[in-house]
C-alpha cells in the first residue's frame, strides 16, 4: 500500500512495525 509506505518513511524507522500498523488504523 502507498500509504503504509508513507506512513513507515514518516514514523521513526526505530519504532515497532506494529506502531506504524496501529498508526495506519488511526488514521
Amino acid at each position: 500500500k502507498v500509504e503504509d509506505g508513507i506512513l513507515t518513511i514518516t514514523m521513526p524507522k526505530t519504532e515497532p512495525k506494529e506502531k506504524v500498523t496501529k498508526a495506519i488504523e488511526i488514521s
